[in-house]
Protein backbone atom coordinates (compact mmCIF):
# COMPACT_ATOMS: atom_id res chain seq x y z
CA UNK A 1 0.00 0.00 0.00
CA UNK A 2 1.51 3.35 -1.01
CA UNK A 3 2.08 5.87 1.79
CA UNK A 4 -0.37 8.38 0.31
CA UNK A 5 -3.28 5.92 0.28
CA UNK A 6 -2.41 4.77 3.82
CA UNK A 7 -2.57 8.37 5.06
CA UNK A 8 -5.96 8.77 3.36
CA UNK A 9 -7.45 5.76 5.19
CA UNK A 10 -10.57 6.77 7.15
CA UNK A 11 -9.93 7.11 10.88
CA UNK A 12 -12.63 4.51 11.68
CA UNK A 13 -10.24 1.79 10.48
CA UNK A 14 -7.66 2.56 13.16
CA UNK A 15 -7.78 -0.20 15.78
CA UNK A 16 -9.82 0.91 18.79
CA UNK A 17 -11.55 3.82 17.04
CA UNK A 18 -14.57 2.41 15.20
CA UNK A 19 -17.53 4.34 13.77
CA UNK A 20 -18.70 6.12 16.94
CA UNK A 21 -15.29 7.47 17.98
CA UNK A 22 -14.57 8.23 14.35
CA UNK A 23 -17.60 10.53 14.26
CA UNK A 24 -16.45 12.27 17.46
CA UNK A 25 -12.92 12.75 16.10
CA UNK A 26 -14.28 14.04 12.80
CA UNK A 27 -16.83 16.39 14.40
CA UNK A 28 -14.83 17.81 17.32
CA UNK A 29 -11.25 17.77 16.06
CA UNK A 30 -11.56 17.58 12.28
CA UNK A 31 -9.66 14.28 12.18
CA UNK A 32 -11.04 12.21 9.31
CA UNK A 33 -8.00 10.21 8.13
CA UNK A 34 -4.79 8.66 9.47
CA UNK A 35 -2.94 11.60 7.94
CA UNK A 36 -5.14 14.09 9.80
CA UNK A 37 -4.33 12.31 13.05
CA UNK A 38 -0.59 12.42 12.40
CA UNK A 39 -0.73 16.14 11.66
CA UNK A 40 -2.96 17.01 14.61
CA UNK A 41 -1.10 19.29 17.03
CA UNK A 42 -2.48 19.68 20.56
CA UNK A 43 -3.79 23.12 21.56
CA UNK A 44 -1.39 23.17 24.51
CA UNK A 45 0.91 20.84 26.34
CA UNK A 46 2.95 20.89 29.52
CA UNK A 47 6.70 20.58 28.99
CA UNK A 48 8.28 18.81 31.94
CA UNK A 49 11.63 18.25 30.29
CA UNK A 50 13.18 21.47 31.65
CA UNK A 51 14.17 22.24 35.22
CA UNK A 52 14.19 25.82 36.45
CA UNK A 53 16.25 27.06 39.37
CA UNK A 54 14.58 28.80 42.28
CA UNK A 55 16.21 32.04 41.12
CA UNK A 56 14.52 31.66 37.69
CA UNK A 57 11.08 30.93 39.20
CA UNK A 58 8.63 33.71 38.46
CA UNK A 59 4.85 34.26 38.51
CA UNK A 60 5.21 35.26 34.84
CA UNK A 61 6.00 31.65 33.85
CA UNK A 62 3.03 29.36 33.18
CA UNK A 63 4.57 26.52 35.25
CA UNK A 64 7.94 25.66 36.71
CA UNK A 65 9.65 22.41 37.56
CA UNK A 66 12.16 22.68 40.38
CA UNK A 67 14.58 20.21 41.91
CA UNK A 68 15.67 20.72 45.51
CA UNK A 69 15.81 19.49 49.07
CA UNK A 70 12.61 19.65 51.11
CA UNK A 71 12.94 21.48 54.41
CA UNK A 72 11.02 20.90 57.63
CA UNK A 73 7.23 20.84 57.48
CA UNK A 74 5.29 23.20 59.70
CA UNK A 75 1.62 23.92 60.22
CA UNK A 76 0.62 27.57 60.21
CA UNK A 77 -2.70 29.11 61.25
CA UNK A 78 -5.71 27.58 62.94
CA UNK A 79 -8.90 25.82 61.85
CA UNK A 80 -10.07 27.21 58.50
CA UNK A 81 -6.89 29.21 57.87
CA UNK A 82 -4.63 26.26 58.58
CA UNK A 83 -1.97 25.36 56.02
CA UNK A 84 1.14 23.23 55.71
CA UNK A 85 4.34 25.04 54.72
CA UNK A 86 7.78 23.76 53.70
CA UNK A 87 10.76 25.19 51.86
CA UNK A 88 12.34 23.69 48.77
CA UNK A 89 15.99 24.71 48.48
CA UNK A 90 18.41 24.43 45.57
CA UNK A 91 21.83 25.99 44.92
CA UNK A 92 20.29 29.35 43.94
CA UNK A 93 17.79 29.89 46.77
CA UNK A 94 14.60 28.57 48.31
CA UNK A 95 10.89 28.83 47.68
CA UNK A 96 7.94 28.20 49.96
CA UNK A 97 5.66 25.26 49.19
CA UNK A 98 2.13 25.65 50.58
CA UNK A 99 -0.79 23.23 50.98
CA UNK A 100 -4.25 24.13 52.27
CA UNK A 101 -5.80 20.64 52.05
CA UNK A 102 -4.65 17.13 52.88
CA UNK A 103 -2.33 18.38 55.60
CA UNK A 104 -2.32 15.25 57.76
CA UNK A 105 -1.74 12.95 54.82
CA UNK A 106 1.09 15.13 53.50
CA UNK A 107 2.76 15.26 56.92
CA UNK A 108 2.86 11.46 56.95
CA UNK A 109 4.00 11.16 53.33
CA UNK A 110 6.62 13.85 52.78
CA UNK A 111 10.19 13.27 53.92
CA UNK A 112 12.12 16.41 54.92
CA UNK A 113 15.78 16.28 53.95
CA UNK A 114 15.06 14.31 50.76
CA UNK A 115 15.48 15.69 47.25
CA UNK A 116 12.17 16.29 45.46
CA UNK A 117 10.93 17.44 42.08
CA UNK A 118 8.21 20.11 42.48
CA UNK A 119 5.95 21.20 39.63
CA UNK A 120 3.38 23.98 39.64
CA UNK A 121 2.48 27.63 39.15
CA UNK A 122 4.52 30.19 41.10
CA UNK A 123 2.54 32.83 43.03
CA UNK A 124 3.69 35.98 44.75
CA UNK A 125 2.12 36.73 48.14
CA UNK A 126 3.26 39.64 50.29
CA UNK A 127 6.44 40.00 48.26
CA UNK A 128 7.46 36.34 48.61
CA UNK A 129 7.33 33.63 45.99
CA UNK A 130 5.43 30.44 46.77
CA UNK A 131 4.32 27.29 45.02
CA UNK A 132 0.79 26.42 46.20
CA UNK A 133 -0.25 22.75 46.02
CA UNK A 134 2.74 21.63 43.93
CA UNK A 135 2.94 18.19 42.40
CA UNK A 136 5.81 16.50 44.23
CA UNK A 137 7.85 13.44 43.40
CA UNK A 138 10.95 12.04 45.06
CA UNK A 139 13.91 12.82 42.80
CA UNK A 140 15.12 9.23 43.17
CA UNK A 141 11.95 7.91 41.47
CA UNK A 142 11.55 10.73 38.92
CA UNK A 143 11.20 9.84 35.25
CA UNK A 144 11.63 12.66 32.74
CA UNK A 145 9.00 13.28 30.13
CA UNK A 146 6.35 15.58 28.76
Amino acid sequence: MPASSFLETPIEFLKGVGPQRGEVLRGELGIATFGDLLLHVPFRYVDRSRFHTVREASPDLPNVQLRGVLGDLRTVGEKRGRRLVARLTDDTGSIELVWFKGIRWLQGSLKPGQEYIAFGKVNEFRGKLSLPHPELELAATYQAGL
